[in-house]
């Protein structure tokens, strides 16, 4: 058993005596880590009214009630250049909530939609009707909204035609056998909220520089329960305009969730830049049993700039012989304050070939510019190659915002042959000869008839 033992002992130190070489060890790769591309982060569009909205998110937006349904609206954009096509939203309620448990999940793609002033956007427009229960309870509700890993979103839902949470039941009527019950509390009234104005919708907002818009302002009482008295919407007029009608307006009576419109005539100075502009509106009325409340808004002006150019006539002789060149003088006046864009003229007549368009570019108000334009007499077209030939000149330019205008400038010209100057120098020098024939013929019979007289006045003398 000893010598065992000392067998044992040699064969392990000589296993441990026994280095490892690196080269020996497989050799282990690391795996490359995987790159992970973040998600594109959206974002709420604040700045828009959409469909089902009443104000934009950063003017305090609230979802809207429809019968037992809470209607929320959701407009999202992308922050980043590589958009997805779509995005995968949902909405969880929570079950001591007034709305109905179930799943609310939609696929969103991404699209143009229009807001309330007709202008598209290219966003995701998440749109959620979430049903509530028909014993719910007046309060504010916190939504939130899931967007997969893009996001998460809190909405409230303000609740204001179910029941009171502070309305107390009804004490039991006290038996006869038992002693009197003291008088119970009294009952606190309801919360009574504020109703709100909303600017719905603007029409006739569009009025050129120096000239007079009547504005039709649909305004709506978004509370549901309560009515407007005694309500004055004021308007004050924005830079640059003026108002034509009273500033004050005056409504007696607003039913609750009902719309009214204000009308106000403004006008607009002729230096004002073309571009929009908000008219700032106050409101201030009366609810409830003697309470005040006030609210603000805004009504959109598009002011538009026309522009005002000038063409002056442009010289062209009256008559051109064929294969002559020409060249005209081209010229374009900016008599607005507006530039005038694109701006080009072009020739078309039966006989005069324009080398290109004659083209001024953009022309700033109150400038002017000028360019030349060749152009090379050739024939007419058809059995009558030369004589009078009606021609036009079309100045075209359009303005900021993109509607092209055209101008026409008539003339006529005479074309001619080439040849007809040279035909008219013999013509010219042929009455000329012929006077010199005959003056030499008659001086010949002059002389022939001098020579005869004085030879026979010589032979009679002899």
């Amino acid at each position: 058993m000893k010598l065992l033992s000392i067998l044992s002992a040699l064969i392990c130190a000589c296993l441990l005596g026994i280095s490892v070489s690196a080269d020996t060890l497989p050799e282990q790769t690391a795996e490359p880590e995987p790159i992970l591309r973040s998600a594109s982060p959206l974002l709420i569009d604040n700045a828009h009214v959409y469909a089902h909205m009443q104000q934009s998110y950063s003017q305090g937006y609230e979802p809207v009630i429809e019968g037992d349904d809470a209607v929320i609206v959701l407009p999202l954009i992308c922050g980043d250049d590589e958009k997805p096509d779509s995005v995968r939203v949902s909405v969880t309620p929570l079950p001591d909530s007034p709305f109905i448990v179930r799943s609310y999940e939609q696929t969103v793609p991404l699209a143009l939609h229009a807001d309330s002033d007709g202008a598209e956007h290219e966003i995701y427009l998440a749109v959620f009707r979430l049903a509530m229960h028909a014993e719910r309870m007046n309060g504010s509700y916190p939504v939130q909204i899931f967007a997969g890993e893009l996001g998460s979103y809190t909405v409230y839902v303000n609740i204001t035609d179910g029941k009171d949470p502070n309305a107390q039941d009804p004490a039991p009527e006290p038996e006869s056998f038992t002693e009197p019950q003291p008088d119970p509390a009294p009952k606190e009234e309801p919360v009574v909220l504020m109703p709100k104005i909303l600017v719905q919708n603007v029409t006739g907002g569009a009025v050129q520089a120096g000239g007079t818009a009547e504005l039709h302002v649909i305004l709506k009482n978004t509370s549901r329960t309560e009515a407007l008295q005694n309500l004055t919407v004021t308007a004050s007029a924005p830079e640059c305009f003026s108002l034509v009608s009273a500033d004050t307006l005056y409504f007696e009576r607003v039913p609750a969730n009902a719309e009214f419109e204000a009308v106000f005539t403004c006008q607009a100075a002729p230096d004002a830049p073309a571009g929009a502009v908000s008219m700032p509106l106050q409101f201030d009325f009366a609810y409830g049993k003697g309470m005040t409340g006030s609210g603000t808004g805004n009504a959109g002006i598009q002011i538009g700039q026309p522009v005002k150019m000038s063409f002056p006539q442009v010289v062209l002789p009256a008559e051109a012989v064929v294969s002559d060149r020409l060249e005209l003088h081209i010229q374009a006046l900016n008599l607005g304050v507006t530039a005038a864009q694109n701006v080009r003229a072009e020739l078309v007549c039966d006989g005069l070939l324009p080398e290109g368009t004659a083209f001024l570019g953009a022309v700033s108000g109150g400038t002017s510019a000028e360019t030349p334009l060749g152009v090379q007499v050739t024939a007419k077209r058809g059995a009558e190659p030369y004589g009078e030939s009606e021609g036009q000149i079309i100045f075209t330019y359009a303005d900021e915002s993109g509607m092209e205008h055209t101008e026409t400038q008539h003339f006529t010209i005479m074309l001619k042959s080439p040849f007809s100057e040279r035909r008219a120098e013999p013509k010219q020098a042929s009455p000329k000869y012929w006077l010199w024939i005959m003056a030499g013929i008659g001086g010949g019979i002059l002389l022939l008839a001098a020579y005869l007289f004085f030879r026979h006045r010589k032979r009679v003398q002899g």
